[in-house]
C-alpha cells in the first residue's frame, strides 16, 4: 500500500472503522453530578464568583477557546510541547509557585500529573516525548527516587537553561547509623511507617545542584543528582558534575522518596509540571532487596491516591496487561476514573492474537480507565532526537492496523495527541481545584496566626545588635589580655616566662660526654674499639696505660661528694646561661584550668601544682655519649685521610643530639594551648555572663573553643615541621659563631678530661691522697702534675667530634626556639585577636537574613517555643504569599 504524504494525510478526513464498535472512553456520572460534566470526563469549575482568582488566569471563554484549539496537533515536536502548555500557562504557574512555597505540605495536595508504570515499560521514552529532554534510562539509580520536571516559558530571545535541585522532603531517621559511603542500608516499610525510615518534614529543603545552558548536560547531571539523593549521609557536593569525586556510583540507600527537581525555561518551552515516579517493582532481583517492593509501591500510592492527581499509566504492548503491578496499584486505590492509560512499544507486538487484547482495551471492554487509552511509539535509541522520534512515530501510525482497522481511534495515536489530551485534563483539574485551595490557604493562614498569638512573648529589642555589641566588647577585652601591660592582664608575662623556660630547657639539653661507666669509657686505646688513626703514645712516657677519669661536672659523671652550689657560683655555659641547680624546673608551669561546669576539652590538671616541676642537673632530655660510642660512629664513617673527621659522622651526631627536642617542644605547646584556651574561655564567660543558661552562651563558648582548637592544631603542625627540618638537615650560615662555640666547647672538654686524669694519676700513687687535704691543698697538689706525667690523650678525635656537634647545637637551638616563639606570637595569638570575633558572628548567624529569629531562639529561656515560633513564622510568610496569588487584581 502506498503511503500518503504528510500533506495528503493532513488534508484527508479521519478514517473510520466499520468492524469495531464505538469505543467506550468514559462512563458518565449519575444525574446528581451530571451538571458538572463537560462531556470529556472533565469537571468544570463551579461557583467561580465565590472566590476571586488571579487576573492572570485565563477566563472561561479563553479556556474554552483553548480546549477547542487543542484538537489541532502540530507535527513538529516543539509545537507539541507548546500545545501542552497552551491556555494553562497562568494556571500551571500558580500551582508551581504554591508547591514551591510548601502549600502542598501545609494545606492539601495540588493538581499534578504523575507517570506510573512497572519497570521497563517505556516510561523513560514517554517522559522524553512529553518533555523534550533526555533522561537516564539505566535500571539503577534512576528508578529509586522521584523526578519532578517543571517547564516554564521565558521571554523571546532569552537562552534555554535548566536548573536542577535536590529537594529534601524527608529525613532519613537513622542517618547517624548509616553504613560508610559505598555500602547500602536496608530498612523496609511497616504499617506505621509506609516509607520505612524516611520521616516527612513540615517544609521541604531545596538545594541548587546544577545549572546548565546545554540540553546534552541533562542526562549525566540527572544521574549524579539521583546518586546524591541515594547517599543521604554524604555531602551532595561530592556528586556535582564539577566535582572530581563524582565518578563513584556507590550508594548508601537503594531507595529515597526525596525528589530531584528539574526546572527548564526557554522561549519555546511550555508551562507544565509533572512527576516521573520510580518504576513499580513486581519482584526483587535478589532476596536482599525484597523490602524495596513495598517501599516503591507505597511511594507511588502516596502520589496517586490524591483526588487532584492525574495518573498516566504506562503499559507495554509486549506484555499481558493483566500482569501489570502498576495497574493493580491504581485499582487498589480506586483511581481508575483519574487515570489515563498509555500503551507503549506497539511496534513489538508479535501476533494478531496479541493485538486483540489491546483492541479490547482501546474499546473499553477490558481494564477500563476514566480517560481511556492512548498509543505512542518511541525510538529506544537515546541518541535519536525528539524531533526525529516524532516524525518516525507519525509515519508508523500511517500503516495498518492503525490507519484502517483501528482508524476510529486515530486521534489517540501519537505522543503529540497524548500531550493535547493531558493539556485538557490538567487545565480542568487545576480550574476545579483552585477555589478549594484558595479557601484552605486562608483557613490555614488564620490557624497559623492564632497559634503564633498563643506563644509566650519572645526576647525584646534588636537581638542581633545586642549580640553584635557583646561580641565587639569581647574582642576588645581579649586584645587587652593579649597585649598585657599590667597586673590585670598577666597572660603575656606568664607566656614569656614559659617561653624562657622552654629556651633554657633546650639550651641545657646540649650533648654530654658520659663517664659514669669507667670500665668502658677510660680503658686504654688497645682495649677500645680499634681505630687506625688513634693518636700514638710517645716513647719515654711514664705510663703506657690511659689513666681512668672518675668524675667531671662538665662530662656528666656523678661526683663523689655532692652539694648544691650557691647561685653566685653557678657555672656559666658557653651561651651565657647558668647551669641549673638540682631544683631547676624542666617541665613548664601549668596554669589552673577554666572549668565553668564542663571540661572544655582540656586534660585535668593537678590543682596542687603551684609552679613548674623540677629537673636535676643531668638534663633528662640531653643526649649522652660514651667515648666508645663516639669512636664507633667515627669508625663507621672512616675516611682515608688520617686524623680527619668525616662530615657524615658529625651530621649523625647532630641528628642524635637534636632528637631530644621533642619532649620540651611538646611540653611548651601543651602549656601554650591550655593557658591560651583557658584565658579565652574565662574572658568569654565574663563578657557573656548575662546570657548564662541560654543556648547563645553555650554556643559562643563552643564556637570559641572550636576556633582555638583548629588554629592551635595548625600552629602545632607548623612547629612540628620546624622541628623536622632541624632534625633532618644540619644547616647554618653562622660560620664564625659555630667556630667560636666549637673552640670553646673543645677547650672545656679537654680541661675537664685533664682534671679527671690528674685525679686518677694521684689516686694511683696514693688511693688516700685527698682524704686529709683541704680544697686549697688538693688544688696545689693537682697543679704540680705535668702533661709528661699524664701522657698523651688518646681521645683527641672523639673530643673534637663532640665539640663540633656542641658548636652547631649552640647555633641551632637558639634559631629553633626563636622560630617557635615567633610563630605562636604572630600566627596563633594574632588569629585569636583578629579572627575569633568574626568567627563568633558567623557561627551565631547575626549577619544572615533570618538572624533575628535565630537570635530569639538562642536567647530564649525556652528554646522549644522559639523553634515553634520560627517554624510557624515561615509557614505564615509562605501562606500569605500564596494568598496574594488569589487576591491580586
Amino acid at each position: 500500500m502506498r503511503r500518503k504524504s504528510k500533506v495528503e494525510a493532513a488534508k484527508a478526513p479521519t478514517p473510520t472503522v466499520q468492524t469495531e464498535p464505538a469505543p467506550v472512553e468514559y462512563v458518565a456520572p449519575s444525574d446528581s453530578s451530571a451538571k458538572h460534566n463537560n462531556g470529556d470526563g472533565d469537571v468544570a469549575m463551579e461557583d467561580q464568583d465565590h472566590h476571586q482568582i488571579d487576573s492572570r488566569l485565563p477566563s472561561d471563554a479563553a479556556a474554552a477557546e483553548t480546549d477547542a484549539s487543542s484538537d489541532t496537533v502540530d507535527k513538529d515536536s516543539d509545537a507539541g510541547l507548546e500545545l501542552l502548555g497552551q491556555g494553562i500557562k497562568a494556571f500551571v504557574t500558580v500551582i508551581q509557585n504554591l508547591r514551591d512555597l510548601g502549600v502542598e505540605e501545609l494545606v492539601l495536595p495540588l493538581p499534578r500529573i504523575c507517570v506510573l508504570g512497572d519497570q521497563s515499560t517505556g516510561k523513560s521514552s514517554l517522559i522524553e516525548g512529553i518533555s523534550g529532554i533526555k533522561v537516564p534510562r539505566s535500571s539503577g539509580t534512576c528508578t529509586r527516587c522521584p523526578l519532578e520536571i517543571n517547564l516554564s516559558a521565558s521571554e523571546a530571545g532569552s537562552p534555554w537553561q535548566a536548573k536542577m535541585y535536590l529537594q529534601k522532603r524527608y529525613i532519613y531517621e537513622g542517618i547517624q547509623t548509616l553504613p560508610p559511603f559505598g555500602r547500602s542500608a536496608a530498612q523496609g516499610a511497616t504499617k506505621n511507617r509506609p516509607l520505612g525510615p524516611w520521616i516527612a518534614q513540615a517544609l521541604p529543603d531545596s538545594t541548587l545542584f546544577f545549572k546548565t545552558f546545554k540540553k546534552t548536560d541533562i542526562p549525566g547531571a540527572l544521574q549524579l543528582a539521583q546518586l546524591a539523593t541515594l547517599n543521604p549521609g554524604t555531602d551532595p557536593a561530592r556528586f556535582k558534575p564539577t566535582s572530581p569525586t563524582n565518578q563513584d556510583d556507590r550508594i548508601q540507600v537503594k531507595f529515597s522518596p526525596n525528589i530531584v527537581k528539574l526546572e527548564i525555561s526557554g522561549p519555546e518551552v511550555p508551562n507544565l509540571s509533572f512527576f516521573d515516579l520510580p518504576g513499580v517493582i513486581n519482584q526483587a532481583e535478589v532476596p536482599a532487596e525484597e523490602y524495596l517492593v513495598k517501599l516503591v509501591a507505597n511511594l507511588c500510592k502516596t502520589y496517586a491516591k490524591t483526588d487532584t492527581c492525574i495518573n498516566v499509566l504506562a503499559l507495554p504492548m509486549t506484555d499481558d496487561a493483566a500482569n501489570s503491578t502498576a495497574s493493580k496499584l491504581v485499582h487498589e486505590l480506586g483511581a481508575e476514573d483519574r487515570t489515563l492509560g498509555v500503551l507503549t512499544k506497539p511496534d513489538r507486538v508479535q501476533s494478531e492474537e496479541g493485538m486483540n487484547q489491546w483492541i479490547d482495551i482501546l474499546c473499553g471492554r477490558k481494564f477500563r480507565l476514566g480517560h481511556g487509552y492512548y498509543v505512542i511509539k518511541n525510538n529506544p535509541d537515546a541518541k535519536v532526537s525528539n524531533t526525529t522520534a516524532r516524525q518516525e512515530e507519525e509515519e508508523f501510525f500511517k500503516e495498518e492496523p492503525w490507519i484502517g482497522t483501528l482508524g476510529s481511534y486515530y486521534d489517540r495515536f501519537g505522543t503529540l495527541k497524548l500531550s493535547a489530551k493531558l493539556s485538557k485534563l490538567l487545565n480542568s483539574q487545576i480550574r476545579k481545584s483552585l477555589p478549594k485551595i484558595t479557601e484552605q490557604v486562608r483557613l490555614k493562614t488564620a490557624e497559623v496566626i492564632a497559634r503564633l498569638e498563643k506563644l509566650p512573648e519572645p526576647p525584646k529589642g534588636n537581638l542581633c545588635l545586642k549580640i553584635f555589641e557583646k561580641i565587639s566588647t569581647f574582642e576588645h577585652d581579649l586584645a587587652r589580655h593579649f597585649d598585657g601591660g599590667s597586673e590585670a592582664y598577666p597572660f603575656p608575662k606568664d607566656f614569656h616566662a614559659a617561653a624562657l623556660r622552654f629556651r633554657n630547657t633546650i639550651a641545657f639539653s646540649y650533648p654530654r660526654l658520659s663517664l659514669t661507666d669507667s670500665s668502658v669509657a677510660f680503658k686504654s686505646s688497645a682495649q677500645l674499639p680499634y681505630r687506625q688513626s688513634a693518636t700514638p703514645t710517645p716513647t719515654g712516657s711514664r705510663s703506657s696505660d690511659i689513666i681512668p677519669i672518675d668524675s667531671d661536672e662538665e662530662c656528666e659523671v656523678t661526683p663523689k661528694v655532692t652539694h648544691t652550689p650557691s647561685p653566685s657560683k653557678r657555672k656559666l655555659l658557653s651561651n651565657g646561661v647558668h647551669q641549673t641547680s638540682p631544683t631547676k624546673r624542666s617541665r613548664l608551669e601549668r596554669i589552673p584550668q577554666f572549668v565553668p561546669g564542663q571540661d572544655n576539652g582540656l586534660n585535668s590538671l593537678d590543682s596542687s601544682s603551684t609552679g613548674p616541676s623540677s629537673v636535676d642537673r643531668k638534663a633528662p632530655f640531653a643526649k649522652r655519649y660514651a667515648l666508645a660510642e663516639i669512636r664507633t660512629i667515627l669508625l663507621d664513617a672512616q675516611t682515608s685521610l688520617p686524623n680527619q673527621i668525616d662530615p657524615k659522622a658529625t651530621k649523625r651526631m647532630i641528628r642524635d643530639s637534636l632528637s631530644c627536642w621533642d619532649g620540651p617542644l611538646n611540653e611548651f605547646l601543651e602549656y601554650t594551648g591550655q593557658a591560651c584556651l583557658a584565658m579565652i574561655l574565662e574572658r568569654a564567660s565574663c563578657v557573656f555572663a548575662l546570657w548564662q543558661g541560654t543556648r547563645c552562651y553555650d554556643l559562643l563558648l563552643e564556637i570559641g573553643r572550636s576556633f582555638f582548637q583548629e588554629k592551635f592544631r595548625i600552629q602545632t603542625l607548623a612547629a612540628k615541621r620546624t622541628l623536622d627540618m632541624e632534625q633532618q638537615t644540619a644547616l647554618t650560615l653562622h660560620e664564625g659563631a659555630m667556630r667560636n662555640a666549637s673552640e670553646g666547647a673543645l677547650m672545656a672538654l679537654e680541661n675537664a678530661c685533664r682534671t679527671e686524669r690528674v685525679k686518677a694519676f694521684l689516686a694511683k700513687q696514693d688511693p688516700e691522697w685527698d682524704n686529709n687535704l683541704g680544697d686549697r691543698a688538693k688544688s696545689d697538689k693537682m697543679s704540680k702534675v705535668t702533661d709528661i706525667q699524664l701522657g698523651p690523650n688518646p681521645f683527641v678525635q672523639e673530643l673534637r667530634a663532640l665539640a663540633d656537634v656542641r658548636g652547631y647545637y649552640e647555633c641551632a637551638f637558639s634559631r629553633f626556639v626563636d622560630v617557635i616563639y615567633q610563630g605562636i606570637q604572630t600566627e596563633l595569638f594574632t588569629a585569636c585577636r583578629h579572627e575569633l570575633a568574626q568567627a563568633l558572628k558567623q557561627g551565631i548567624g547575626i549577619e544572615e537574613t533570618d538572624a533575628e529569629q535565630k537570635c530569639a531562639i538562642l536567647l530564649a529561656v525556652d528554646p522549644d517555643n522559639e523553634r515553634i515560633r520560627e517554624e510557624l513564622t515561615k509557614q505564615k510568610s509562605n501562606l500569605e504569599k500564596a494568598c496574594k496569588w488569589f487576591e491580586s487584581e
